[in-house]
């Protein structure tokens, strides 16, 4: 029985109240064993007697049923009950009443209740136990002759040793209940620091996983690029180029998605605000959901206010995502009609430089019920699962909406018909950093790549180090450059940088962050070491598919001195290389706009 009691205490799946459940019964059940001998000792009445060992062979049966067929909540139920309408009034009534030791049970009993009900039934019992305490002392009181009377003698022993009971099952508890307490706290603590290495772990993974998928996703967006620039290209190739990089794009979103929910959830989410072309953004989120629109048969519209002004400060790949998250939503719920695009400003008051930047979806698809709006923005939530259970996708896009949105200080309301379609709204806060106006345009599917690209600069006397472990990285980075004529040299380790820049001067150096060995942190620190080196004052830009915030001030104190997030796209690589090729070297392409030329 003791072991058995034991390993209940012991039991790590057994809740806290359960265990003072089982501890104040056996310890109560020791007080009872002990008023029984000190009731025969001191010889009190036969009917005092019985009814305490009544009450001791009861409550051995009830806590014997209790520990050893599991059943501790009903039996702690009927354990009460048992205290409260037996024990007691018959304590009382034959135990000298209020001159005897009932008192002191009666604290006892409340105690007991506390510590092992809840809810409703404490409640009913507290309730109970003042209420028949009440009743007891009331009819010994009026009827005294009920009661059975101690001596003085009787009264004070009795008293005593029930104080002396009730004192140490107290002490006993209370004891207990901190080693309990104590053990609880250390379990916590173990599982805190396990779920903070399975955390560390998992970002470990995520960093992973996102290097090992974004490097094959920089080679098909990176070539795919390439072939866009090429004039000679058939109207077919093009076409089909312009579909595979929105099918790129669109998967590295989903990708995205995954990865920042994890991200949002751990609180490592940042906000990156930078100068952005509104003209270029729209023209790319088309270029992206344009094709899966048109696969369904839908009408695929964008409505810009010419009012806007040409060029915003914020983030502008959370702005995409969101928008991108959205549109993606309309096509996969939408069977016919169409699905629009809605992008206007609006000024902020007192905040001449601001401007709130709204974006309304809306479609005509199957609508929301007005119950599930509460719920919509829920990750992993896809309502009305009859209807959608032939629709893709991975549950986390409206939830990362909202999230982001938070982020940036914005708002997301959405308004909808059931079976007739639905509108979000989006408002995000930005900054003006070019105040004309991007007048009239339309933007329309297979706008796509500029296919009269046209580099920003030529640099036929600027030299150049990549190094990148995966040489189709290399050969990627090499062709998107082709055209501002820099010379390219490559590296594939750390160790063969080393020797490069050992012996030659460039201008700027492409440096990957992971690679086996020598990794691109390691690299830096030794070309800026090398006594005898060609460039230990060179700018290095690091190349990553990890560019939260923890990171880019991981580059930033390291030593770098800017980074490229993968897939690199050639605009971003021309205008990093415009920020650090010495400006002798630079012949800037004139026939480029202002607004293409934009250098975060």
């Amino acid at each position: 029985m003791i072991r058995k009691i034991r390993n209940l205490l012991n039991d790590p799946n057994l809740d806290l109240q359960s265990k003072s459940f089982v501890l104040l019964s056996s310890i109560a059940l020791v007080g009872l064993f002990f008023a029984m001998v000190s009731g025969i000792v001191l010889g009190q009445s036969l009917a005092a007697n019985l009814s305490v060992f009544a009450e001791f062979a009861l409550f051995s049966i009830l806590f014997y049923r209790a520990v050893y067929h599991g059943r501790i909540i009903q039996t702690g139920t009927v354990i009460t009950a048992f205290l409260v309408f037996i024990f007691l009034p018959a304590a009382f009534f034959t135990s000298g009443g209020a001159a005897g030791g009932t008192p002191i049970w009666f604290m006892f009993t409340t105690l007991y209740i506390v510590l092992t009900m809840s809810g409703g039934r404490k409640t009913f019992f507290l309730a109970a136990d003042f209420t028949v305490v009440a009743i007891c002392w009331y009819i010994g009181y009026i009827h005294p002759e009920t009661v059975i009377e101690f001596s003085r003698k009787e009264a004070y022993f009795d008293s005593f040793f029930t104080l002396l009971i009730v004192s140490i099952v107290m002490t006993l508890l209370i004891n207990f209940r901190g080693r309990l307490f104590r053990r609880e706290n250390e379990r916590v603590n173990s599982q805190k620091k396990e779920i903070e290495e399975l955390n560390q772990s998992q970002k470990r993974f995520f960093s992973s996983i996102s290097h090992e998928i974004r490097t094959p996703i920089n080679s098909i967006l990176g070539l795919n690029e390439v072939i866009l620039r090429q004039e000679d290209a058939s109207e077919e190739i093009k076409n089909d180029a312009n579909i595979i990089q929105g099918a790129g794009k669109m998967l590295l979103s989903l990708i995205n998605d995954i990865l920042d929910i994890s991200k949002i959830e751990a609180g490592k989410m940042d906000i990156v605000p930078v100068r952005y072309s509104v003209l270029d953004m729209v023209t790319e989120i088309v270029n992206m959901v344009w094709h899966m629109a048109d696969e369904k048969g839908l009408k695929f519209e964008t409505d810009i206010d010419p009012n806007i002004p040409s060029a915003l400060t914020g983030d502008e790949i959370r702005i995409m995502q969101i928008v991108i998250n959205l549109l993606s939503n309309s096509v996969k719920y939408t069977a016919n009609g169409s699905i629009r695009q809605r992008w206007e400003t609006e000024d902020i008051a007192g905040d001449k430089d601001g401007v709130m930047l709204i974006i309304k979806i809306s479609d005509t698809g199957m609508g929301i019920k007005p119950e599930v709006i509460p719920t919509l923005f829920d990750a992993f939530r896809r309502e009305d699962l009859e209807k959608n259970r032939r629709i893709e996708g991975t549950g986390l896009g409206l939830s990362i909406v909202k999230q982001l949105v938070d982020l940036m200080g914005g708002q997301i309301t959405v308004e909808s018909v059931y079976k007739e379609g639905s509108t979000f709204t989006v408002r995000i806060p930005q900054q003006v950093s070019d105040p004309a106006v991007i007048g009239k345009i339309t933007v329309t599917g297979h706008s796509g790549f500029k296919n009269t690209y046209k580099s920003r600069f030529t640099a036929p006397d600027a030299d150049i180090l990549i190094v990148d472990d995966v040489k189709m990285n290399l050969t990627v980075e090499t062709k998107l450059l082709r055209d501002t004529k820099v010379r390219v040299d490559t590296a594939t380790s750390g160790e063969e940088a080393l020797e490069k820049t050992r012996n030659k001067k460039y201008d700027v150096i492409l440096m990957d962050h992971f690679m086996p060995g020598m990794d691109g942190i390691e690299c830096l620190s030794r070309i800026r070491e090398q006594t005898w080196g060609m460039c230990s004052e060179v700018p290095v830009i690091v190349l990553t598919a990890n560019a939260a915030g923890e990171n880019q001030e991981l580059y930033r104190s390291v030593g770098f001195d800017a980074f490229l997030v993968k897939p690199i796209s050639g605009i971003k690589l021309e205008e990093a290389l415009l920020r650090f090729i010495p400006p002798e070297k630079i012949i800037k392409n004139m026939s480029v706009s202002d607004n293409e030329n934009m250098v975060e």
